[in-house]
């Protein structure tokens, strides 16, 4: 069984008036404000969901997330590999072709 809209719930259950026609103007009325509110409470939710991602994103690129870079030390790879949660590391033999191509396509 659908429940009633507690909105519409309320406007049925005032007194009879002898025009119909009012509880009707009231419950559109009632119903429209509280469309007003329901778009003004997502737009809220949204922006605040907005302001999250941006600060997540400048977190992240400050971090150097999605950075390329090349390292030769030992020790700070060790140190990247294990202070990060996901990273990607690929040991580059200049010689051999295949290392090229995907060093080509992480610097992309």
């Amino acid at each position: 069984m659908a429940s009633i809209d507690p909105t519409v719930a309320a406007v049925l259950d005032r007194p009879p008036r002898v025009d119909s026609s009012d509880d009707e103007d009231d419950l559109i009325a009632a119903l429209e404000d509280d469309d007003d509110h329901a778009i003004n409470a997502l737009r809220e939710q949204r922006l605040q969901q907005l302001h999250s991602e941006i600060s997540r994103a400048k977190k992240m690129r400050d971090a150097g997330t999605g950075a390329y870079m090349e390292i030769k030390d030992e020790k700070e790879v060790m140190d990247i590999t294990t202070n990060t949660k996901l990273v990607v590391v690929h040991f580059f033999k200049s010689d051999f072709g295949r290392c090229g191509v995907i060093d080509r396509h992480l610097e992309v």
